[in-house]
């Protein structure tokens, strides 16, 4: 077959390029078939990255080098069946030390999930979110941030070509932290207006909404800060949970400041 013919077929399955590069581990070595080292899955899992989402061109490096993982809860340790590789993207930035692009390979089940397309959207997905806030708050009275996940969403398997609208209204629940200048008298208020407009576009929703006083709001820290610690000056934290499809939204929390 002409080599530009596998280079397009590799790019256009990228899983089919995971598996050769694995199988060719296996067998190199004097003829000899062998597991792959972790350095040599970790590159195996890097390229299948870089074909998969080649129409962006980016450029992945590994930020933590992969193994498996294990079931801390369990008493002998037992493994997950899940290998977890941590990346970074030159085109996609993280906006916090926390955040890591996660590439889970689940060798067990033979499926792979990553968070990437988390950070292709991330603006979109704020601004879409700061569209429907605007009905709830006055506009420029709050500052919204949508959180990385730090684990694939075992139910998602989102490709490259999937569009934003497609990917917000998939996500079960979008995680989410506000912090608002406004009367925390208006809580329950606010709350009913924003289910309304949750059900009506169909969108989950995981949010913790930070009530602030204007001197609170404008001495928050240094912009974003607020996102890494609960303990900042506000008045009250409501902790709202949507799940995509309920009728009804849960309050797990209403926490007045000490």
């Amino acid at each position: 077959m002409d080599s530009r013919k596998i280079y397009r077929m590799l790019v256009a399955s990228p899983f089919l390029l995971l598996f050769l590069l694995i199988v060719y581990c296996f067998y190199t070595g004097r003829g000899q078939h062998r597991k792959p080292t972790h350095e040599e899955l970790d590159q195996a899992l890097l390229r299948y990255m870089q074909s998969k989402y080649a129409i962006y061109e980016d450029e992945f490096t590994i930020d933590q080098p992969g193994d498996v993982e294990w079931a801390s809860g369990d008493l002998f340790y037992s493994s997950t069946g899940i290998y977890k590789l941590e990346l970074k993207s030159k085109k996609y930035p993280t906006n916090r030390d926390e955040e890591k692009i996660v590439l889970r390979y689940n060798f067990e089940e033979d499926t792979l999930r990553d968070t990437y397309m988390s950070f292709v959207f991330r603006e979109e997905v704020e601004n879409k979110f700061r569209e429907l806030f605007d009905r709830v708050f006055q506009e420029g009275t709050y500052e919204l941030f949508i959180v990385m996940p730090n684990a694939p969403w075992s139910q998602n398997d989102f490709k490259s070509t999937i569009t934003v609208d497609e990917y917000v209204t998939e996500i079960i629940e979008n995680e989410i932290r506000i912090c608002v200048m406004r009367n925390s008298e208006l809580i329950e208020r606010d709350m009913d207006v924003l289910l309304d407009e949750l059900k009506e576009k169909d969108l989950g929703i995981d949010a913790r909404i930070y009530y602030s006083t204007e001197r609170q709001f404008a001495n928050r820290n240094i912009k974003g800060k607020w996102l890494d610690v609960d303990r900042f000056e506000y008045e009250d934290r409501v902790w709202i949970l949507r799940g995509k499809g309920d009728d009804d939204y849960a309050l797990n929390s209403i926490v007045h400041s000490w």
